[in-house]
């Protein structure tokens, strides 16, 4: 619950440093003013970093203890307003405020869809014995096999299709009619041999002969091999599973939100870890408009060709790939993201009203691009917003707020401080500033991750001992000065969760104050892999659960903590 506390006084100390320097000359002798302020009448001292705390004397901020610095006729006073921050410029260097412009252009996103190449199932065959007999020999002996048209798979010992192929074979050698012959052959295609077998039969088949050659009736690779040589097989028993791996369909999975961007034609960029280094671009061919009712998902499909690179096909059945489609909405007025502050879901920005001084605005969004928002409410075209060091803002803002409606000059470091800054951190995003910060948060959210898996998993105990590696993870933040999660949530000692009921009601308790942080995180350095999904039932997971409740992991596909093996896949990949 310090952060906020924590980073104003952090940037309060380095304020005063970089006025003291300006103030003070090497040896730290005190130099005059500027000759331009010679001529001017001091006004008050005021703080740099709270302006709402003036004072006639020189003397030290009474909330971050950094120097006043002395206002002179004709300098801009602050304006104590709610929810207005104002700053002097020497302030502005220091928090290191940036600004942008909204405008009005193109909404870009890149959708990018997890899912798994497949093959066509109209090109998938498993082949059975149309007839019983023994498989003599067994030419295919693994899966992975290339097989063309008229491969020989097997040699099958049968007495009724050897019956059946010498009647033929006489049948042709007498001069039969034609009508006798085309049926004797339709009876050996019935039986499993392809028409090109029954046509060579009469010159092929020995009078001594005790096999028949079973023969593929497709090209593809064998998915699968169920028959062994001595094997007495029955009528209608599989043997092999043959497939068409020429062209494979690649499988996306795209949820509801991203619907309203795609369409069949678009091009989509496919990556996959079987294939290392290498993107393959194509388009969608299909989009199925069916959603699952359980994960709220559609399948978009695109065809790739699969060619052989040594004997092997180049992608693999099953593997996962992600496609990646840049689609453009029309243009629309747009606030950048890094504008944006999101806590408890009521999404706000500053604008700048004049040079140093802002404003907070509530906003209304509407689609959400890569690098931007689309805004329905709150802005207007060209208004200026804060990109950067808008989180100081609010905490100065909170702190503006508290402190005016009669906290009064506290000390610095007091509890009106931290009583100020408290209700907006629980909820609120957290970046991490250092390297030190970043791995320790990547700590806690992995373990946190571990121990949603177990939960996945309905395994009590790993979830019991992914704890203290929670615990940890979290203390180490809280040494950086990196909000946590209340005290009261990582007692000094953690109890053993007795049952699954009492684990899913503390991880959601550990998690939530964190979602903020987790979804402004999800594709910065360090973060690419982390994914945030919501569960849209979870009322019943445990007693006292909310309605809904979200969750991160860092791999797919959703592994819901909340139900576990009962509800496995259950869950809303958040945008």
């Amino acid at each position: 619950m310090k952060a906020i506390a924590l980073i104003v006084l952090l940037v309060a100390a380095t304020a005063g440093a970089f006025w003291a320097g300006r103030r003070m000359g090497p040896a730290g002798v005190h130099e005059p003013a500027a000759s331009t302020n010679a001529t001017r009448r001091l006004r008050f001292y005021q703080s740099p970093m709270h302006p709402w705390i003036t004072s006639p004397e020189p003397g030290n901020c009474t909330i971050c203890g950094m120097k006043l610095v002395p206002i002179y006729e004709g300098d801009a006073e602050a304006s104590p307003l709610p929810g207005t921050v104002k700053l002097q410029s020497n302030s502005m260097s220091v928090i290191g405020i940036a600004t942008r412009p909204v405008v009005r252009r193109p909404l870009a996103r890149t959708l990018r869809l997890a899912g798994t190449l497949d093959d066509n199932d109209a090109r998938h065959r498993i082949l059975a014995a149309a007839v019983e007999g023994r498989m003599e020999a067994i030419h295919v002996h693994h899966p992975g096999a290339e097989v063309e048209e008229g491969t020989i798979l097997a040699e099958l010992y049968s007495p009724p299709l050897l019956t059946a192929a010498r009647e033929h074979v006489a049948l042709a050698k007498s001069g039969a009619v034609a009508s006798m012959l085309e049926a004797s052959a339709v009876r050996l295609r019935q039986l499993g041999m392809t028409a090109r077998q029954v046509s060579e039969l009469p010159t092929t088949l020995r009078a001594d002969q005790r096999t028949l050659p079973w023969m593929s009736p497709m090209s593809g690779t064998v998915v699968r091999r169920m028959a062994f040589a001595g094997q007495w097989v029955r009528e209608g028993e599989p043997l092999f599973e043959i497939a068409d791996f020429s062209v494979m369909w690649v499988q996306l999975d795209a949820y509801e939100a991203d619907l309203a961007w795609l369409k069949p034609g678009q091009e989509v960029v496919l990556s996959t870890p079987s294939v290392p280094g290498r993107l393959l671009t194509h388009r969608i061919a299909f989009i199925d408009p069916n959603l699952d009712p359980m994960t709220r998902i559609a399948r978009v499909r695109v065809e790739v060709p699969n060619p052989l690179v040594d004997g092997v096909r180049l992608l693999r059945h099953k593997a996962f790939v992600e496609g990646r489609v840049r689609v453009e909405a029309p243009p629309v007025l747009v606030v950048p993201r890094p504008a944006v502050l999101n806590p408890g879901g009521a999404p706000f920005a500053f604008v700048e009203l004049a040079p140093g001084q802002y404003q907070a605005r509530r906003l209304r969004l509407g689609r959400v691009g890569d690098d931007a928002f689309e805004v329905l409410e709150g802005l207007a075209e060209n208004e200026v917003v804060v990109v950067q060091g808008g989180l100081l803002l609010d905490a100065q803002s909170q702190l503006q707020d508290g402190l005016a409606s009669g906290a009064g000059d506290a000390p610095a470091g007091g509890d009106a401080v931290a009583n100020a800054a408290a209700s907006s951190v629980e909820h609120r995003a957290w970046g991490p500033e250092t390297d030190d910060a970043r791995r320790a948060l990547t700590d806690f959210l992995k373990a946190t991750a571990t121990a949603s898996e177990a939960l996945a998993s309905d395994d009590l105990a790993a979830f019991n001992q992914a704890v203290p590696a929670i615990q940890g993870a979290a203390e180490a933040l809280g040494k950086l000065g990196v909000h946590a999660p209340p005290t009261e949530l990582f007692p000094s000692k953690v109890a053993t969760a007795p049952d699954l009921a009492a684990a899913r009601r503390a991880f959601h308790q550990w998690t939530t104050p964190w979602l903020a942080t987790a979804k402004a995180l999800r594709g910065t350095r360090g973060f690419d892999g982390l994914r945030l999904i919501k569960c849209p039932m979870t009322s019943k997971s445990f007693p006292g659960a909310p309605a809904t409740a979200t969750w991160w992991q860092w791999q797919v596909p959703v592994r819901n903590p909340w139900f576990g093996k009962d509800m496995l896949d259950c869950g809303t990949l958040l945008p």
